[in-house]
């Protein structure tokens, strides 16, 4: 059942907003509120807001009531994954525009204006940004480095590079989303998949370099994004296959895949990975990471990535100090 939080917008409400705001929550009614108000203080006041409870034991329902706003709505079903929270939220939408937010992550200042102003200039446009990756402890970074270029493929993108669409920074039209939907028997990479087929579907993507999302990613063995479960996506490769470049193929094997495996067999995994290599599915540099990433325990790879993004924070910040000394001194001279 969808109920609106309140009344005090009714005549807004019965147009159709720019934006549906679509946050799925399990369990999170403990942060969920820092989701609410990161969508409720954007500059960009055009949007509803749906909230899907997939069967949570806690009360996220008691959250959304202490908000007073008409535009909010909450619906609760039974627990189905993520991908199946997402399609409940986006046939329940409204808006011309679905723009998922995940209930422990955040929306930046500005980011539905930002998003607006492309999608009203482009036309078939999936808009994506940047998301700051918050580790704690001051330990922060933005992902992907880098844009889709205009002639790659997008499973090339996400499974030969560090190509990243984020679920939370994404914004596709309504009647796109519906008739692509996310996939709920996965569980695990819904975000790859969705990217993939809006992709093959013919979408095209443009990324705003300004990040639009805050992912909390503290360490949390609970957590979907932090387990070892490359090894389910077998069958969706073999299935996605005939429709990706062959570099994707082998290169999704030898990472996702072998990372998977590497906990139960590391000699199957070296073998993954090694044919992925020995086709040129990575850059030196990312291969290196990657064969890192599959031998090195899940805690031990963390701490080294931590103290690489620690010590990259303290250059920028020393770049930056020396950069407005020098400014000073020019602007005393």
């Amino acid at each position: 059942m969808a109920k609106g939080r309140s009344s005090g917008a009714g005549a807004s409400c019965a147009m159709s907003p720019f934006f549906s705001v679509i946050i799925p929550v399990f369990n999170r009614a403990h942060v969920f509120a820092r989701a609410l108000h990161s969508v409720l203080a954007q500059s960009c006041q055009d949007f509803e807001i749906v909230v899907v409870d997939d069967g949570s034991s806690d009360d996220p329902a008691a959250v959304v009531a202490q908000f007073s706003d008409a535009r909010l709505f909450f619906i609760r079903k039974e627990n189905g994954g993520g991908g199946s929270a997402r399609n409940a939220g986006i046939d329940r939408a409204r808006g011309q525009f679905i723009v998922p937010l995940d209930s422990d992550d955040e929306f930046l200042p500005g980011h539905l204006d930002r998003m607006k102003q492309l999608l009203e200039s482009s036309t078939g446009v999936v808009g994506y940004a940047r998301v700051v990756v918050d580790r704690g402890n001051g330990k922060a970074f933005l992902k992907p480095p880098r844009a889709i270029r205009v002639d790659e493929h997008m499973a090339t993108y996400l499974l030969c590079e560090r190509g990243f669409v984020p679920t939370i920074t994404i914004a596709i039209d309504t009647a796109i989303a519906r008739r692509i939907r996310y996939a709920e028997h996965l569980h695990f990479g819904e975000d790859t998949d969705f990217a993939i087929r809006l992709f093959l579907h013919g979408c095209r993507f443009e990324m705003i370099k300004e990040p639009g999302a805050i992912w909390h990613d503290r360490h949390d063995a609970n957590r979907t994004s932090a387990s070892r479960k490359g090894a389910r996506l077998v069958p969706w490769l073999d299935e996605l296959r005939p429709k990706i470049p062959p570099a994707a193929y082998h290169g999704c094997r030898g990472w996702t895949v072998a990372k998977g495996v590497a906990p139960h067999n590391k000699v199957t995994a070296f073998a993954l990975y090694a044919n992925a290599v020995f086709r040129g599915c990575y850059r030196p540099r990312l291969a290196a990471i990657i064969f890192l990433q599959i031998f090195l325990s899940d805690r031990l790879y963390r701490r080294i990535a931590d103290c690489a993004i620690g010590l990259m924070s303290k250059l920028r910040r020393g770049c930056l100090t020396r950069s407005l000394k020098r400014a000073a001194c020019y602007a005393d001279a």
